[in-house]
């Protein structure tokens, strides 16, 4: 796509709303309900795309100095806000994994016994998928707190999580 000067994706009628995210797990390791065959879809407000790094080495050779790219490219953890649900549900869902995690008597040989994909769509204002991150065998490592208070206006329950994963993938959809 080409914009010219007189276009400026500022000015844009289809700017991105909360409404416009969704973070998807097809599945999750800790459930056996009947329910858990659907999708545990998070009210996420606040992502960031994680940090990508690649490590590299200096070396010489032939009395020349050259950078070397190691492997494997370095994903940082991932930081999600989201909206907690008047029943505590998904809180409870993400605490509920991290106890499976590490509950001190099941010792998973494999961090893939515990983690699975997810993906982070984001959407136009048309409900059109923009891009997707598909985050491959992601678990949460840190839950945050969840504050009880009263104050004036609209109060919702908020909270944070911290995926950690193995690495991430973007696509972008074949209708964009």
């Amino acid at each position: 796509m080409t914009i010219s000067c007189g276009q400026s994706p500022i000015n844009s009628i289809d700017k991105a709303t909360p409404t416009n995210f969704q973070l998807i797990f097809p599945k999750l390791p800790t459930e056996s309900s009947i329910t858990a065959n659907n999708p545990f879809i998070m009210n996420i407000f606040s992502a960031v795309i994680p940090s990508v790094s690649l490590s590299e080495e200096e070396l010489r050779w032939q009395s020349h100095k050259t950078k070397h790219v190691l492997e494997p490219m370095e994903f940082d953890t991932w930081l999600v806000s989201y909206v907690v649900d008047a029943n505590i549900k998904n809180w409870q869902l993400l605490f509920k994994w991290m106890s499976y995690v590490n509950d001190n008597q099941v010792k998973h040989e494999e961090h893939r016994d515990y983690a699975v994909d997810a993906s982070l769509v984001v959407f136009s204002n048309y409900r059109v998928p923009v891009v997707e991150l598909q985050f491959v065998d992601i678990w949460p490592s840190t839950l945050g707190e969840l504050s009880f208070s009263t104050r004036e206006g609209d109060v919702y329950l908020e909270s944070t999580v911290n995926f950690t994963y193995d690495y991430f993938i973007v696509k972008t959809p074949t209708n964009v």
